[in-house]
């Protein structure tokens, strides 16, 4: 992170620590979202979720919940609107924000090949702030919280549903982040 985006991180969260809120981690203001051929997808969305909630998008089908989230993440540009996560505009401020974000959307994507604890070391060798030497120690902590330490060693190919729902969740998991974001986290959960 950069010393510009510590000191507006700084300077926001003293703004609403004076006023006796906590920092919004979200914010938007008209997101939108209209896709090839017209379909709207997201339509001129406003939202503050302060820092320590808990939030959650509830509708059908194609109401828009992941296409928020994706812009969210940065993942794909809104058509109009402007999204702020931790502070920072997004997608511009992607690099800073994400390694801040612990993130499971759409399902896991997942090595079929390797075992669920090789998937994780392998996620966590990615991430350039996970210290090495912490990091068989990490993997198994993840693992253990989200009940698949006995299930470690087989290949995620052989995995339920479920287990790689969980295994998604260890690797949102592996560190302490500032924000996490789960897009259907129980989706194949028993």
């Amino acid at each position: 992170m950069t010393d510009s985006a510590t000191a507006a991180d700084t300077a926001t969260a003293q703004a609403y620590a004076a006023g006796g809120r906590p920092a919004p981690v979200i914010e938007t203001r008209g997101l939108t979202k209209r896709f090839r051929g017209g379909r709207l997808a997201v339509d001129g969305l406003d939202l503050t979720v302060p820092g320590g909630s808990v939030f959650g998008f509830l509708g059908p089908n194609g109401s828009g919940k992941t296409t928020t989230i994706r812009m969210l993440m940065g993942l794909i540009d809104p058509t109009s609107g402007t999204a702020r996560v931790l502070g920072r505009p997004m997608p511009q401020a992607s690099r800073t924000v994400l390694p801040q974000v612990g993130a499971l959307i759409e399902g896991p994507a997942l090595y079929g090949y390797l075992s669920g604890r090789d998937n994780l070391l392998r996620f966590d060798r990615a991430d350039p702030t996970a210290d090495p030497r912490t990091r068989a120690a990490r993997v198994a902590h993840a693992l253990e919280r989200v009940g698949l330490a006995a299930a470690s060693a087989k290949r995620t190919k052989a995995y339920s549903l479920g287990m790689k729902q969980r295994l998604g969740l260890a690797t949102a998991l592996l560190r302490p982040r500032r924000l996490l974001v789960l897009d259907e986290p129980t989706n194949g959960l028993d």
